[in-house]
């Protein structure tokens, strides 16, 4: 594939993303905007497919690859930097965020919305070496309708025993439920 093909591809799966945010709500005053909310979301999406995980490493990307970034939106203003990142998230609707994150990923997926994927995780930096706090084990359910369920392992059990309890927390009637043991 040539490199023009390639750029016509990630140019309209960026489309595609933004396209599913559409409907999310700025509760920012227009006139106020420095950094509209698109330009925001296709920053983070980028940055966290490259490796960002926190709001530092996002801004980071951004002052790094706004020539990149120039190639799908204009970025007049450049990109924000990580604190700003970080009010625009918080004044973000979260549960219009998530729906709108959740269809997305489901039609990326094509995981249809009755599936849902189940998946035992310990929080990293969770565990401390002198025994002052044992690590957080978390249960998660992702149903693409659903949304996501989460639920804490307790102390001295595991994610067989948490399971049901996460199950319980959402309505499952009718939908398939995979728990996948990955290698």
């Amino acid at each position: 594939m040539d490199s023009e093909a390639a750029d016509c591809g990630v140019l309209s799966e960026s489309i595609v993303f933004l396209e599913y945010f559409s409907k999310l709500g700025d509760p920012r005053q227009p006139g106020k905007v420095i950094y509209p909310l698109n330009e925001v979301l296709l920053l983070c999406l980028l940055a966290v497919l490259a490796g960002a995980e926190t709001f530092t490493d996002i801004a980071l990307f951004g002052e790094k690859k706004l020539h990149l970034l120039r190639r799908f939106l204009p970025y007049a203003n450049g990109t924000p930097p990580h604190d700003r990142l970080g009010e625009i998230f918080a004044a973000l609707d979260a549960e219009a965020f998530q729906r709108c994150f959740v269809s997305w990923v489901s039609a990326m997926t094509k995981i249809p919305a009755e599936v849902i994927a189940i998946d035992g995780k310990t929080s990293r930096r969770s565990y401390t070496k002198k025994g002052a706090s044992d690590a957080i084990h978390m249960v998660s359910a992702f149903a693409a309708q659903q949304r996501l369920g989460q639920t804490k392992v307790d102390e001295k059990s595991n994610e067989i025993v948490a399971i049901p309890k996460l199950l319980n927390m959402l309505s499952l009637e009718g939908s398939i439920v995979r728990s996948e043991r990955l290698p």
